[in-house]
């Protein structure tokens, strides 16, 4: 079946778009092979815009051309996974202590608000949007802290950790505690407590980060090196 793009818009972009989302949900997996023809086929469009989104996938990390042998989706690195998971970490718990010096009645109602949405994709065993809506809750705490710089280079740069999320939250009973966890940081931000508040997001993107060690561990066919030593907890 072509999916269907819209003539109107820059199709290059939503081709980009599109296989980016393939590979971050893990329906394209890592290891993948790319075969530019089925692709175009798929998609209804010429090779070009196909080879174009390749080329944006290869800079930032998610497809991998060797010559001679062919195109894929990038494998897992483990020792990068973990070293992003601290860079994420250390950028958010800055974050969420001024969110908590700055925090009024709308960004509090606008937190609530999420984790209810949070609530509902479990309820119905959505995994993409729980994620995305995951996502929302940091967001909206890095923009209160008036980060904007910051969240453009966690969704920008940091695509690897969104990949190995959306097979870290199909870990056995993850889908609930993150949302504990995400209460847990909005009554720290309530109470103002800044030191609290760090606290909570640390612990949070904590037990994240094992989920993915857990996630990554289940997949050694996904690494770059099989070896789940790579993998363990900092």
């Amino acid at each position: 079946m072509i999916v269907a793009l819209d003539r109107q818009k820059n199709v290059p972009d939503q081709v980009y778009e599109l296989l980016k989302t393939k590979i971050l949900t893990v329906e394209f997996k890592p290891g993948e092979s790319i075969n530019e023809r089925w692709l175009a086929e798929w998609l209804g469009v010429s090779r070009t815009p196909i080879r174009e989104a390749i080329n944006r996938l290869s800079a930032v990390g998610l497809i991998r051309t060797v010559p001679n042998v062919g195109t894929s989706v990038s494998l897992i690195n483990a020792r990068t996974v973990a070293e992003l998971c601290l860079i994420r970490a250390s950028l958010e718990s800055a974050a969420v202590r001024v969110a908590a010096e700055q925090i009024d009645d709308a960004a509090e109602r606008a937190l609530a608000r999420t984790i209810e949405l949070q609530k509902e994709t479990v309820e119905r065993s959505d995994l993409d949007h729980n994620l995305a809506i995951d996502n929302e809750f940091h967001r909206t705490i890095i923009h209160l802290a008036g980060f904007t710089t910051m969240w453009a280079i966690l969704q920008d740069v940091l695509l690897e950790i969104q990949r190995v999320r959306h097979l870290s939250i199909r870990v056995p009973r993850r889908l609930d505690e993150p949302i504990v966890e995400h209460i847990q940081i909005l009554e720290a931000l309530r109470s103002r407590n800044a030191d609290r508040a760090e606290q909570t997001m640390r612990h949070h993107l904590s037990e994240s980060y094992k989920s993915i060690v857990k996630a990554i561990a289940a997949h050694p066919d996904y690494l770059e090196n099989t070896s789940t030593n790579e993998a363990s907890a900092s």
